[in-house]
């Protein structure tokens, strides 16, 4: 019974003393459950708003630590990383045909090298550079290079290793990672005349039995 409507049967009929009674205990029967409902109500819109607080505050935090990770990235080179201060050559694309000069570089075991620009952020892909040992220019014309680096760069792994070991105390990158990418070339190269000797093997053998079955039609 809704307010409206016990208010219309109180004003058009003179009830007895019981039913005032019983539609006052309903009132307050009806109050008790909307006030209820309303703290329930309320509640549970506390609840949904406390939640919407925290995770506001976990984005916030997120955030700032990603800023702060942002920040000390340039304020101080990543772990492994240098300051770039002999790699003028290694620019990274910004975008609109544009690029900035690698910031902190960082060298990889083939020889390679990786680095950051000022305008990347922690968790940006790397870029990765291939670089080369920088050519001198002189005078006096070209000189072919001495046999023994040659025999040294295409011998056995201990000659080899200790070469390695002296252009790295040159700490010039360029020249170290010419020197392995010609080591690595040339095992390419061995790898691909064994592999093009074994095809020839291949092809001749399979010639030879090609002819033997021919051979065999005629004389039947």
């Amino acid at each position: 019974m809704s307010p409206r409507s016990v208010w219309s049967a109180i004003a058009s009929h003179n009830l007895p003393a019981d039913t005032y009674w019983s539609i006052i205990n309903r009132l307050v029967v009806t109050s008790e459950a909307c006030t209820h409902r309303f703290q329930q109500d309320m509640a549970t819109q506390e609840v949904d708003h406390k939640k919407k607080l925290d995770d506001r505050e976990e984005t916030i935090e997120f955030l700032e630590a990603r800023l702060v990770r942002y920040i000390d990235t340039f304020s101080q080179p990543p772990d492994g990383y240098v300051e770039n201060g002999r790699l003028t050559t290694f620019t990274i694309p910004c975008g609109g045909g544009l690029s900035n000069p690698a910031k902190w570089v960082k060298k990889l075991d083939d020889g390679r090298v990786v680095g950051y620009s000022t305008e990347d952020g922690p968790h940006d892909l790397l870029h990765v550079c291939e670089i080369y040992a920088s050519p001198k220019y002189t005078a006096d014309p070209a000189k072919p290079l001495p046999h023994w680096i040659h025999e040294t760069l295409q011998g056995p792994a201990a000659g080899y290793a200790a070469l390695l070991d002296a252009v790295k105390a040159t700490d010039d990158w360029g020249l170290k990672a010419d020197v392995m990418r010609f080591r690595t070339l040339d095992e390419r190269v061995i790898a691909y005349k064994a592999q093009l000797d074994r095809t020839h093997g291949e092809l001749k053998s399979t010639i030879i039995t090609r002819d033997q079955l021919l051979r065999h039609y005629r004389v039947v």
